[in-house]
């Protein structure tokens, strides 16, 4: 596995055969990797190990933290940005499976099983299934993909007019803990109403929209040197460990380990799955 920067990475890609059904290829990058505006002949996977990879589309940006794939169709032109240092694998896909997944970019969740075997194929440093087993099991990988929920966006917007005000003010302030209830009553509208409107306009709960953004604010402050405590407390986390466990879970890494990788820019370290 080799440490690239974006224009190692954009120039060996340009090579590759057809996938069938899938392709591999397996990266370090280092921090503060950038790819230039680009676009692939075959649909591409991208996962990360840690943190979050920013792309940039001609219609804004998409930004994906570890817990999801980053799907994008063939042909489509976009630009990268990496922060920290991380492990990253490549897929490329098929124009028969691509034509089944989305038609745009978007984050796919990686359920357990997805994510099973996608470790499998990286602990082994599969590039081109060949066995017969690891056909089959890309066949069923592809399958699941198929099968998993999509989002436009790990935090997307919506204009609704009820919405609006709420999602400004925990863009603003991510440690606000106003209740829905209160929102309801400051919007002129009811709780359930509201509740409804998340689920419709952005395929999300309030709770987890106000998650997501405190997580997104959390990742700036680590950049500034703040302390784990110091944050869990600014966003409004009732211990350190719940920050740590909800940290953990969304990016692959504690908060600790990601700013020191992405601060320091140091030795590689090996993540666990």
């Amino acid at each position: 596995m080799a440490t690239d920067t974006g224009d190692d990475y954009f120039a060996s890609d340009s090579s590759l055969p057809e996938p069938a059904p899938l392709t591999f290829r397996y990266h370090r990058f280092t921090p503060k990797s950038e790819f230039a505006r680009h676009r692939h002949r075959w649909g591409q996977l991208n996962r990360i190990s840690l943190g979050l990879v920013e792309l940039l589309l001609d219609e804004g940006k998409v930004v994906a933290p570890a817990q999801y794939l980053l799907w994008t169709p063939p042909e489509v032109p976009h630009a990268a940005y990496i922060r920290q240092a991380m492990h990253y694998t490549s897929i490329y896909v098929c124009d028969e499976l691509a034509a089944r997944l989305p038609g745009h970019t978007c984050l796919i969740e990686q359920t357990p099983l997805v994510r099973a075997l996608l470790d499998d194929f990286s602990l082994r440093q599969i590039t081109v299934p060949s066995d017969p087993w690891d056909i089959r099991q890309a066949e069923l990988l592809c399958q699941r993909l198929q099968e998993s929920g999509h989002a436009a966006s790990y935090l997307p917007d919506s204009p609704h007019k009820l919405l609006r005000p709420i999602l400004d003010a925990i863009r603003q302030d991510p440690a606000d803990a106003t209740p829905l209830k209160e929102w309801a009553e400051k919007v002129y509208s009811t709780e359930r109403t509201l509740a409804r409107l998340f689920q419709r306009e952005l395929g999300i709960s309030f709770g987890q929209w106000r998650g997501r953004a405190r997580l997104v604010e959390a990742l700036a402050r680590l950049r500034q040197g703040d302390s784990v405590q110091a944050i869990s407390a600014q966003l409004g986390y009732a211990t350190p460990s719940a920050f740590i466990a909800m940290f953990q879970k969304q990016l692959g890494a504690s908060p600790e380990r990601y700013r020191r990788q992405l601060l320091e820019g140091g030795q590689w370290d090996e993540l666990s799955a």
